[in-house]
C-alpha cells in the first residue's frame, strides 16, 4: 500500500521539480553563452590585434622578400581560447593579395645555427586524417611538441622549455620539399639514444614529381590547436575547416583592401573583412565556428548533474512527507470512522427501539442511552477540531501566568473518589512553579494524563505524581504501575486513536484523542513531552518552560 500511494506521489512531484531544473538549466546555460560569446568576440579580436602586430613588425623588419610569407604565415595564430570555438585569420596587402593565413598545424626548426628560420608547411601536405593522426600523438605526448639535440648549439638547454620538461634527443631530420626557407614534410623524425621516434611519415601525391630533400636540424618546435584546443582534436578541426568555409563565403573572390569592408554571421558563427585603423595598409579578414551547446554547458556538467540529483533527491522527499501525510489522513478517517461506527449503529437501534409500541421505563433507558452516545460523538467532534486547529496554527493562545503545581493538585482532587472506587492509591509531589499559559489547557492536559493513568492502574496499584522545577522549566511525570508498553508502540503513542490493547487493557471510555491532545496542547505552550517505561510500570511526562520574571 505505501508503495501503491508514494509511486504515483513521487513520479508527479518529480515531473514538476524536473520542469523547475530545466528551466533552472536553460536560464543559467543562457547566461553562461552569453558571456562566453562575449569573451569569444574579444579573443577574436585581441588575436587579430596580436597577428596585425606581429605582422607588420615583420614586414617592417629586414627579413628577405622570399622568407617573409614563411614567417608571416608562423606568425599568424589560430584563435582557440574560448571552448568549443576556433577563429582563423588571413592577412592581405593593400592591393588584395593574400600575404598569410592561420595554420592547422605549423613548426619552425634551427639547422645548427642557434636561429628557427625555417618553417615546416603541414597543412599543404597532410589531409584532415593525417593532421588529427598528428595532434593526436602531439597531445598525448606533450614533449614531442618541442625537441632539443645533443648534436647541436641546443644541447646546453636541452631538458626544459617554459617550465615544461622534454627529454634530451640527439639530432633530428625532416625529409620533403624544400623551398627556400620552408619545407613540405614528407617524413619527421626525431632520434633520441634509446632510438628514433617519427612523427610523420606519409604518401602524399603534393610529392609527386618532386625532388626530396633531407635536412638535419638540432631543434624543432611544433603547435597546433589540436594540441593546445580545450576541445577535441575532432571537433577542433571541425571548427576550423567550418570558419575557413565561413571566411571564404564571405571574402570569395573579392580580397579585403583599403577600401573594401564586410561581414556576415548567422548559426553558429561569423565573420568580418576590412582594415584597421590601427593598422593602415593591413587589410585583414577572419571567420569563427562555434558551438554554442559546449559554449552554454562548459564546466558546469558537474553542476547540473549535481542538482539534477538535488532534484529528484527533493522530489522523493517531498513525496515521502506528502505520502505519510496521506497515510495519516486516511488512518484518521478509518479511525473517526470507526469510533463514530458504534455509537451510530447504538443509535439508530436504540431510535428504532423508541418507534416500537415498549415500556415507558424502558422508553427512559432507550433515551439516557441516546443521550449518552450523542455526548460521546459530540465530545469526539470537538476533540477533533480541537486537534485540527492546534496542528493548523489557528488557535487563539493567550499565555498568561499558570501555577501548575496548583492545576495538578486540582485536576487530581477531582479523582480521588474513582480512585478509591477502582482501589488505587495516589501519591502527589508537587513543587510549586508557575509557567506561561492557559490554566483550561494545562488542566486538560493534567486531566487526560491522570485518566489515562487511572484506566490502566490494576486494583491496589498506584498512581504516583511528580513536578519540579528546573533548567528554566517545570517537569511534570505521571507514573502508574501496569503493564509496559511494546517497545514499537512508544514512538505512536500520543497518535490519534492509536491503541496497544494487547499490552495495556485500555477502557473504550473516551475519544482515543486524549494522549494526541497532550501532545498539541504541550507543544502550543513550546514544551516537550514523552512516555517511557519504568520497573513498576508506565511513566508519561510533560516539560513547559517555567514563567520568565
Amino acid at each position: 500500500m505505501k508503495k501503491k500511494l508514494f509511486l504515483p506521489l513521487f513520479l508527479r512531484a518529480a515531473a514538476r521539480f524536473l520542469l523547475l531544473w530545466v528551466l533552472m538549466v536553460f536560464l543559467l546555460s543562457l547566461r553562461e553563452l552569453d558571456a562566453q560569446i562575449t569573451r569569444l568576440e574579444n579573443g577574436v579580436s585581441e588575436s587579430r590585434d596580436w597577428n596585425l602586430r606581429n605582422c607588420q613588425l615583420v614586414l617592417e623588419g629586414g627579413s628577405e622578400p622570399w622568407d617573409r610569407p614563411a614567417i608571416l604565415n608562423d606568425r599568424m595564430y589560430t584563435y582557440y581560447a574560448t571552448y568549443g570555438a576556433v577563429g582563423v585569420f588571413r592577412l592581405h596587402d593593400a592591393e588584395g593579395q593574400e600575404l598569410a593565413r592561420s595554420q592547422l598545424t605549423y613548426g619552425s626548426f634551427s639547422l645548427n645555427t642557434g636561429v628557427y628560420d625555417h618553417y615546416l608547411n603541414f597543412d599543404a601536405v597532410l589531409t584532415d586524417d593525417e593532421q588529427l593522426a598528428l595532434g593526436r600523438l602531439l597531445r598525448e605526448e606533450r614533449q614531442l611538441n618541442c625537441f632539443y639535440g645533443t648534436e647541436g648549439l641546443y644541447g646546453e638547454y636541452a631538458g626544459s622549455d617554459g617550465g615544461e620538461s622534454f627529454t634530451v634527443g640527439l639530432r633530428g631530420e625532416v625529409t620533403g620539399v624544400v623551398e627556400h626557407n620552408v619545407v613540405y614534410p614528407q617524413k619527421l623524425v626525431y632520434y633520441y639514444e634509446d632510438g628514433p621516434v617519427t612523427l610523420l611519415d606519409i604518401d602524399s601525391p603534393f610529392f609527386d614529381g618532386k625532388t626530396l630533400t633531407t635536412l638535419t636540424f638540432d631543434a624543432a618546435q611544433l603547435s597546433s590547436p589540436l594540441v593546445w584546443a580545450d576541445s577535441s582534436p575532432a571537433l577542433t578541426i571541425k571548427l576550423f575547416r567550418e570558419a575557413e568555409a565561413r571566411l571564404e563565403r564571405l571574402v570569395g573572390a573579392r580580397a579585403p583592401s583599403d577600401d573594401w569592408a564586410g561581414s556576415s554571421s548567422g548559426g553558429s558563427g561569423y565573420a568580418s573583412a576590412g582594415s584597421s585603423s590601427a593598422y593602415d595598409g593591413l587589410p585583414s579578414a577572419y571567420g569563427v565556428s562555434y558551438r554554442p551547446v559546449l559554449m552554454a554547458t562548459h564546466g558546469l556538467v558537474f553542476l547540473y548533474g549535481f542538482t539534477l540529483l538535488f532534484t529528484l533527491l527533493l522530489a522523493y522527499l517531498t513525496a515521502r512527507t506528502q505520502a505519510k501525510s496521506l497515510q495519516r489522513e486516511r488512518a484518521l478517517t478509518n479511525a473517526v470512522a470507526h469510533e463514530l461506527k458504534t455509537p451510530l449503529a447504538l443509535l439508530r437501534s436504540y431510535a428504532e427501539g423508541l418507534q416500537e409500541d415498549i415500556a415507558p421505563q424502558k422508553r427512559a433507558q432507550y433515551l439516557e442511552v441516546i443521550m449518552d452516545q450523542s455526548d460521546q460523538m459530540a465530545a469526539l467532534v470537538n476533540s477533533l477540531l480541537d486537534l485540527s486547529r492546534m496542528k493548523a496554527g489557528k488557535t487563539r493562545f493567550t499565555p498568561g501566568p499558570v501555577a501548575l503545581d496548583q492545576v495538578a493538585a486540582s485536576v487530581f482532587r477531582a479523582l480521588v473518589r474513582p480512585m478509591e472506587t477502582a482501589g488505587v492509591t495516589l501519591t502527589l509531589d508537587l513543587t510549586p512553579c508557575t509557567v506561561a499559559g492557559e490554566e483550561g489547557r494545562l488542566s486538560l492536559v493534567v486531566s487526560n494524563l491522570a485518566v489515562n493513568a487511572l484506566q490502566h492502574t490494576p486494583p491496589g496499584g498506584e498512581i504516583r505524581v511528580l513536578l519540579q522545577a528546573g533548567d528554566g522549566a517545570a517537569l511534570l511525570q505521571v507514573e502508574n504501575d501496569g503493564d509496559p508498553i511494546p517497545e514499537e508502540a512508544l514512538s505512536r503513542i500520543f497518535e490519534p486513536f492509536y491503541r496497544s490493547d494487547s499490552a495495556r487493557d485500555r477502557k473504550r471510555g473516551g475519544t482515543g484523542l486524549g494522549l494526541a491532545l497532550v501532545k498539541e496542547t504541550v507543544t502550543l505552550h513550546s514544551g516537550t513531552c514523552g512516555v517511557e517505561n519504568c520497573p513498576t510500570g508506565v511513566r508519561f511526562w510533560v516539560k513547559i518552560p517555567l514563567l520568565s520574571t
